[in-house]
């Protein structure tokens, strides 16, 4: 159907609904002066009548300010109906509760060729420095590949920290890990080819650490120590790079739309899932800064890490089902 004939077609039950939301605002005598739009008992299905209608033109590529229309509605609709506040707060509760998880289920696809252009380098690396340790050299400089070994001795490794120090590594975290997931956003505006650039790139410096530090017997610390943060803040740049390349398609594939106006759709589309992927490296910092040090047997930060996996996958395979069959 074109967009002319469903607007053609249900305009008139949008403009009842948008005249029952503009009677909600009036005084109960104004509210009698004129007649409700609608019966009070018809109000749940024209909401979700107003939802449907919102998936069918976001999945039919229709116009943008049309679907904007349509979400305002169904935003307003969803407060009105279950008395839900309108603050940010609010919103921002609700889409951590489901809507991040439901936007990056829609972004599969490229959340998919995301994880495996980070994590294909990731293990062929990984496996091949393993067997040949000095290979490492070919990737990282003499004095970083010394500063890695360093940093996961046994003697060094765990050693107590005071709180300013954990607080200053949590910094150092968090400008590490938002500068590598922006530049693999960022490169979604060169056609894709700089997220894909960004993703090989650390998918092969993160598999030589790997296998350079097992292979001289370092794998125990190693592990123990990323354990605990590696789950929320390796899915957090593979999400940065999911909505990179989304980017990169919008440029590629514009469709009736200009490139410009394309990589403007895109940007709106990934806008909540690059900022769920913001609060991830936040938790992953924190984790890596203030738990990973620690000396504990490494059983228990295994089963930490293993439950941070498992918390991972199932809120984003599960949370937001029951909402929306997405």
């Amino acid at each position: 159907m074109r967009q002319e004939q469903f607007e053609a077609l249900y305009g008139q039950r949008w403009r009842e609904f948008e005249s029952w939301l503009g009677q909600r605002v009036y005084s109960r005598r104004e509210r009698d002066k004129e007649p409700a739009a609608f019966a009070a008992r018809e109000v749940p299905r024209r909401y979700r009548e107003i939802c449907r209608h919102l998936a069918l033109a976001r999945a039919r590529d229709y116009g943008a300010s049309l679907v904007e229309r349509l979400h305002h509605l169904a935003v307003a609709g969803h407060d009105a109906v279950y008395s839900a506040p309108s603050g940010l707060g609010a919103r921002f509760r609700a889409y951590l509760m489901s809507g991040f998880a439901q936007d990056v289920r829609e972004l599969r696809r490229f959340v998919l060729v995301a994880a495996l252009l980070l994590g294909l380098p990731y293990l062929a690396l990984g496996i091949v420095t393993r067997y040949n340790p000095d290979f490492a050299y070919y990737v990282m400089s003499p004095r970083a590949v010394w500063r890695f070994e360093n940093m996961y001795d046994g003697e060094r490794l765990g050693r107590t920290r005071d709180a300013g120090t954990d607080v200053a590594m949590f910094g150092f975290y968090i400008n590490n890990n938002i500068g590598i997931a922006f530049r693999c956003y960022g490169g979604g505006a060169l056609a894709g080819l700089g997220t894909a650039a960004a993703l090989v790139f650390n998918g092969i410096f993160m598999g030589t650490i790997e296998g350079r530090l097992v292979a001289k017997g370092h794998g125990k610390n190693f592990y123990s120590f990323v354990a605990g943060h590696s789950s929320f803040e390796l899915f957090a740049i593979v999400l940065a790079g999911a909505c990179g390349l989304r980017l990169g398609w919008g440029l590629l594939a514009p469709g009736r739309r200009s490139r410009g106006q394309a990589l403007k759709h895109a940007a709106k589309e990934t806008a909540g899932v690059i900022a769920g992927a913001a609060v991830m490296l936040l938790i992953a910092a924190t984790i890596e800064a203030f738990w990973s040090p620690l000396r504990l047997d490494p059983p228990i930060k295994y089963a930490v890490g293993i439950a941070g996996i498992l918390a991972v996958a199932s809120y984003f395979l599960l949370a937001g089902r029951r909402d929306a069959s997405r």
